[in-house]
């Protein structure tokens, strides 16, 4: 504006509605981030809930987008399949999309997998993923998300969590740790296999 303060209808961030249509689920994940989550899995062989655009920084060798509907897919697409889901928020669907990750888990869709959220310790979705993975990373910062449009999304109002599921917690921890404080879970992952 002619005055150089901000106009707060054209700013945007997690808990706000911008005048701008934005596409509220678009909170793609940052590089540094997705290296260390290629570091872990060595490849990310699904995304379940992703888009062309964000795959072209994720790298997943598939992806289902919005109208392929990643809760209704098998996710087993390969026999070594290693899942990393960043996923969307709206209408409640983190529940869903975390409650499917289990399900898939269980159902040995994938070997491995990775999971970025809010660190929402409250929900029974947070709670759920807390008593089936092997590992967590709390981090010790907010999150700059990019949106669809490229542009860092500021203000975020909430840290995340990256949970990891597989035998491989310590490698997990060791890699991750530079990103906050890491934990291996006590959950008994061998009575899956």
């Amino acid at each position: 504006t002619a005055n150089n303060t901000a106009n707060v209808s054209k700013l945007g961030y997690i808990g706000r509605q911008p005048t701008t249509k934005r596409n509220s689920d678009s909170w793609f994940t940052p590089e540094v981030y997705l290296d260390s989550v290629r570091t872990v899995l060595t490849e990310i062989t699904l995304d379940p809930f992703s888009d062309s655009k964000a795959n072209d920084i994720v790298k997943a060798v598939h992806f289902f987008n919005e109208q392929q509907d990643g809760l209704s897919q098998n996710w087993k697409v390969s026999d070594s399949c290693k899942v990393f889901m960043n996923p969307p928020y709206s209408s409640g669907m983190v529940k869903q999309c975390c409650a499917r990750f289990v399900e898939g888990w269980h159902q040995k869709e994938f070997i491995e997998g990775i999971i970025l959220v809010n660190n929402a310790t409250e929900t029974k979705w947070f709670q759920s993923l807390l008593n089936e993975a092997t590992a967590i990373c709390f981090t010790d910062h907010r999150i700059s998300f990019w949106n669809s449009d490229g542009k860092v999304v500021s203000n975020n109002t909430r840290g995340q969590a990256f949970f990891y599921f597989g035998i491989n917690a310590n490698f997990f921890n060791k890699q991750f740790q530079k990103h906050g404080y890491c934990q291996a879970l006590d959950n008994d992952l061998y009575t899956r296999w």
